[in-house]
């Protein structure tokens, strides 16, 4: 199962006779490959003689090498392969010290994706291959005048995905239409695209099968056009550390908020006084650019898509061709349920992750 590295991930090394015992990890991108020498070993005693238990968490090892560049969002392509910054290869071996010697206990190669599990899960969650709710419905954003094909904003997101050669996706257009399928060639991780582009008026469902012809997951894309306001392209990492796409149709603001420095000034000359020159002066003066963005109605299932959003530690605006790197600063929202409020929206505040002013080389 793959390991969701932003939370704990731990392993246990027990044997009756170890007086201690240790833990090599291998890690490696899949554009490189398995190291030599183990990137890093670690190892401990036990804690009494009458508890020869011993463990290591081993996560926050495997999440310094997770980037998160964002390097776009699939179109057409049919085999995208996931930026190898996204997750990590691994292979840990666990020790047990006996007498003066490490003797090998076990062997375990698998793959890390930066998800988490909720407290209540426990430690050493299984999310799966397959990097979005298996299930769920989404909206993208459909207008006539969309270019999906050149505007990186107009496309309706991805699903991130483990997959074993002869593994295979279809998309099934609603309303009727021929279903369109893949098969996988390689073993790897592949960005696949949500709608088919031949499906952008209509919508389809998404499927992915293995090799069985078993099916593994599914979701359903639904096109939505908003007729007044310009939607806002947001991505985020979500909780299976997979890249996630929701569009905010309704109303949006802006706000500029500036920050400086004041002190008081040297004067010039005292006699006679240059009114001019003043007491005080700004220094380091720059802004922040806020934006508030409101879901417009949704289903009361959207909270938790909130929530992950909010608790996500990186977030994209895909603001036509720029991809804009933001902080979510909302830090509370109320989780509305249909039989409470029947039209439930979601309004966030936002912030660009930089200064107006381009002041740091």
């Amino acid at each position: 199962m793959p390991i969701n590295a932003r939370s704990p991930h731990v392993v246990q090394v027990n044997n009756a006779l170890q007086s201690g015992s240790k833990i090599e990890i291998d890690i490696w991108y899949y554009t490189g490959s398995q190291p030599l020498t183990p990137t890093y070993t670690l190892s401990k005693n036990i804690p009494a003689s009458n508890n020869t238990d011993t463990a290591y968490n081993i996560s926050p090892y495997l999440r310094e090498f997770m980037l998160h560049k964002f390097t776009g969002n699939n179109y057409s392509t049919n085999q995208f392969i996931t930026d190898q910054y996204e997750y990590v290869f691994l292979q840990y071996r666990t020790y047990s010290l006996i007498g003066a010697s490490y003797v090998l206990q076990n062997t375990v190669t698998d793959t890390a994706f930066d998800g988490y599990g909720y407290y209540e899960e426990g430690v050493n969650i299984d999310r799966g291959n397959i990097l979005l709710g298996n299930g769920t419905s989404h909206y993208y954003w459909d207008d006539s005048t969309n270019t999906p094909s050149t505007d990186p904003s107009h496309r309706a997101g991805v699903v991130t995905a483990k997959v074993k050669r002869f593994w295979y996706y279809t998309h099934i257009p609603f309303g009727g239409g021929s279903p369109v399928t893949y098969t996988f060639t390689a073993d790897g991780v592949y960005d696949i695209k949500r709608v088919h582009e031949g499906n952008y008026g209509t919508g389809n469902t998404l499927q992915i099968f293995d090799n069985l012809n078993v099916l593994q997951w599914q979701g359903y894309f639904y096109p939505k056009t908003e007729c007044r306001y310009t939607p806002m392209t947001i991505d985020f990492v979500n909780k299976f550390g997979g890249w996630q796409r929701e569009f905010f149709y309704k109303a949006s603001y802006e706000n500029l908020e500036v920050n400086s420095t004041t002190y008081n000034l040297m004067p010039s000359q005292v006699v006679p006084t240059l009114i001019s020159e003043g007491q005080r002066h700004v220094m380091n003066n720059n802004g922040i650019r806020k934006y508030t963005m409101n879901t417009g109605w949704v289903d009361e299932s959207y909270g938790e898509t909130m929530q992950e959003l909010l608790l996500s530690e990186r977030v994209i605006w895909q603001s036509g061709s720029q991809t804009l790197p933001v902080k979510v600063n909302t830090k509370s929202i109320n989780k509305q349920k249909n039989i409470n409020n029947k039209t439930i929206n979601y309004s966030i505040e936002i912030e660009l992750a930089y200064d107006v002013i381009h002041s740091i080389v």
